[in-house]
Formats: structure tokens, sequence, C-alpha cells
């Protein structure tokens, strides 16, 4: 009975944080909205500038990932190397090499 109320208890403990998290987030950015909205600054043009550059963000993201984990599979079968080490270090390692073209991109094209 013992362990079942303590992965009961860290189940909770994580999906209540979880939603504390979002919740301050939304609360936020709810405050933060109505702030412009007072001093009347037009969110049109801050809400449409974020959408467009959105899909070629995670898609570079998906893509960078998805190539992590083919070189992550290479490094374990034809090297040896843990799975582990070798499958989480290339997905971040692609993961973020991605997501810093992103920004370079988009840096560049806003200019």
């Amino acid at each position: 009975m013992d362990e079942i109320f303590r992965d009961f208890l860290v189940t909770f403990i994580i999906v209540a944080a979880i939603f504390g998290i979002v919740y301050v987030y939304f609360l936020t950015r709810h405050r933060e909205r109505m702030k412009m909205m007072e001093q009347g600054i037009d969110l049109s043009e801050i809400i449409s500038a974020k959408k467009g550059w959105i899909a070629l963000k995670y898609g570079m993201f998906g893509i960078g990932l998805a190539i992590g984990f083919l070189v992550g599979n290479v490094l374990y079968e034809y090297f040896d190397m843990n799975d582990i080490i070798s499958f989480s270090s290339m997905s971040f390692l692609f993961g973020g090499i991605s997501l810093v073209g992103y920004f370079l991109i988009e840096t560049k094209y806003r200019k």
C-alpha cells in the first residue's frame, strides 16, 4: 500500500507542477496583452508576425531531431556506443543546430 501511495503522490505532484506552469504562463500572457491594449498598441501585428515563422521553426526542429536519431542509430550500430547516450546526444545536438539555423534565417529575413 505504501508503494501505491508513493506512486500516486509523485504522479500528482508532476501533474500539478505542469498545470501550475501552464496556468502561470497563460495568466502572464493575458495580463501582458491587456496592458498593451490599455496603452493602445495593436496586437494583430504582434500575433501575425509570430505565426508566420512557426511552421519553419517546428519543421526545421523536426528534421533536426530526425537526423539526430539517424546519426544516433549509426553510432549505436557501427561504433558500439551506449544507445541512450548516442540517441539523446545526437538528437539534442542536431535539434539545437536546427534551432540556431532557424534563428539565423529569421533574423536575416526580418531585417
